[in-house]
């Protein structure tokens, strides 16, 4: 019962995600979405799972990394107020959010460092404080089958404006699509996420890996992120890093779903 209460609960989240994406995408608003947004409908999501509001706190200071912050945190239920609270123990799971967008395919890119960033931050977490840390990743369906998955693009640019294919509801063979097809990684993350549900993916960083750029990947993690001078934390010259998708929305929904989302468990091996 525990494993499909759990399960329901990241399914839920990247549901969430994507119908508030879609409906944002359907009234006009597409051009005002950003990743920090996608907070406020998790956090309902969570909410309608038993976890009391008051447990939730947004854009939570880091307790590691100095000037760096969490986008959501779910603390233990015995704590009284959050947002004051500075016992990190206290705190029980920890949410790092991206939307896939065009630069998130591209190699050694910013946002392909961004994503690297993210899940780097949340293996460091779990390794130091043994945190449950989840990444979520979440786009419109072509931009999340095509620069995160890497897939075939089907996003056709007219200019500044996106022609998106036309959707229609579901239908049998939609469904048969969905239960029978799997997703085809074929990019910069395939050795870095599963996606299928259950999956898991193990891929070490190291600062002498080649990249193009000498300011990438571990490297720049390591220039970029300071510990907090009273903890007695060093990043190392590599980490290993293991991710288990919690949760993906089905491939081959392309002509009845605006978007698409996955969330995976980040920890460090």
């Amino acid at each position: 019962m525990l494993k499909i209460l759990i399960d329901n609960k990241f399914s839920a989240i990247i549901e969430a995600a994507c119908y508030w994406l879609g409906y944002q995408f359907k009234i006009g608003r597409n051009q005002l979405i950003h990743e920090a947004s996608l907070r406020y409908p998790i956090a309902d999501t969570l909410t309608s799972k038993g976890i009391d509001i008051n447990r939730i706190v947004l854009e939570q200071l880091h307790p590691i990394f100095k000037s760096k912050k969490i986008d959501l945190v779910i603390f233990d239920k015995n704590v009284i107020n959050p947002n004051d609270e500075k016992d990190d123990n206290k705190l029980n799971e920890v949410f790092e959010l991206k939307i896939a967008k065009s630069d998130t395919g591209r190699y050694e890119s910013i946002e392909h460092q961004r994503v690297f960033d993210d899940i780097a931050r949340l293996a460091y977490y779990n390794k130091w404080r043994k945190k449950a840390c989840y990444f979520l990743m979440c786009g419109k369906y072509e931009d999340f089958k095509a620069y995160f998955v890497e897939q075939i693009n089907e996003v056709k640019e007219e200019g500044e404006r996106v022609n998106i294919k036309e959707r229609f509801e579901s239908t049998e063979e939609d469904k048969s699509q969905k239960d029978n097809s799997k997703w085809q990684p074929n990019g910069l993350y395939e050795k870095w996420f599963g996606f299928i549900f259950g999956e898991e993916k193990e891929h070490e960083f190291s600062i002498t890996d080649i990249h193009n750029s000498n300011e990438w990947g571990l490297q720049a993690f390591k220039q970029n992120y300071i510990v907090r001078k009273d903890l007695n934390y060093k990043i190392d010259d590599s980490l290993k890093i293991k991710t288990t998708c919690l949760a993906i929305t089905s491939p081959g929904l392309e002509k009845s779903r605006t978007h698409a989302a996955g969330i995976w468990k980040i920890e460090a091996i």
